[in-house]
């Protein structure tokens, strides 16, 4: 049986399904080409990947519906900035802002905040160093901070620790959270940052899942890794 007649009966036993599971799809195939061992089931698996008539969006999930990969791609101000923070700190940093939250989303944050995250033992040290910046910095701010003196800036840097394990995805130079990395981010960083700046965090997620190509199986990893599993997983069942 073709490839193409594979997926077309897949579609078909699953038509009410948004994703598969992967022991769906191989015991449907097995039903289909009873007389092939399970390694041969397995490569038809990769051959349909291959082929581009079945998209894996998590580790043993599936869908027929592409959606395009998300590229963090930094805007030429905050490309300026990494280079000029570089200069100053040579370790690792994960760089995300609100122009990325905007494109997902579609535009509803006014502001233009970037966060930086790099290894907490050196966030005094680079603090001290970018207080001469133009643009306001800010040092893991608390709420009344936040409130006090970050919301009304239209343009502010926040540094923060780097979570160990963070999804990241490099462009040339620059490297930035992953889409997944940046929903449980702005998740972790709602209430206090970016609910009072217009984020809808519902919103946000809903337009990441409908729009590209989010791999479930690794944003609730690293939701797991900063304890917040539970209530993530407890908001993606709002827009499946």
């Amino acid at each position: 049986m073709k490839n193409i007649d594979l997926a077309r009966e897949l579609k078909q036993r699953f038509r009410k399904q948004s994703q598969i599971s992967s022991k769906e799809v191989t015991e449907v195939l097995h039903s289909l080409l009873p007389d092939l061992s399970v390694n041969t089931i397995a490569w038809r698996l990769n051959q349909l990947k291959k082929d581009k008539l079945l998209y894996q969006i998590g580790r043993g999930l599936y869908t027929f519906d592409y959606k395009p990969e998300f590229s963090p791609e930094l805007s030429l101000k905050s490309k300026r900035l990494y280079n000029r923070v570089k200069a100053l700190y040579t370790g690792e940093i994960v760089m995300w802002d609100t122009l990325l939250l905007n494109e997902i989303a579609g535009g509803d944050i006014s502001k233009y905040w970037v966060f930086l995250a790099l290894n907490k033992d050196e966030l005094d040290a680079l603090f001290g160093e970018m207080l001469s910046f133009s643009k306001k910095v800010y040092l893991q701010p608390d709420k009344e901070t936040t409130a006090r003196y970050l919301i009304p800036q239209d343009e502010a840097i926040i540094l923060t620790a780097l979570i160990s394990e963070t999804p990241t995805e490099r462009s040339g130079d620059y490297l930035s959270p992953s889409i997944e990395g940046i929903l449980v981010n702005a998740w972790f960083e709602h209430e206090q940052y970016l609910q009072p700046i217009g984020l809808d965090i519902h919103k946000l997620y809903a337009q990441a899942f409908a729009k590209y190509n989010v791999n479930k199986s690794k944003l609730l990893r690293y939701a797991a890794r900063r304890d917040k599993r539970k209530e993530i997983n407890e908001l993606l069942k709002t827009i499946e």
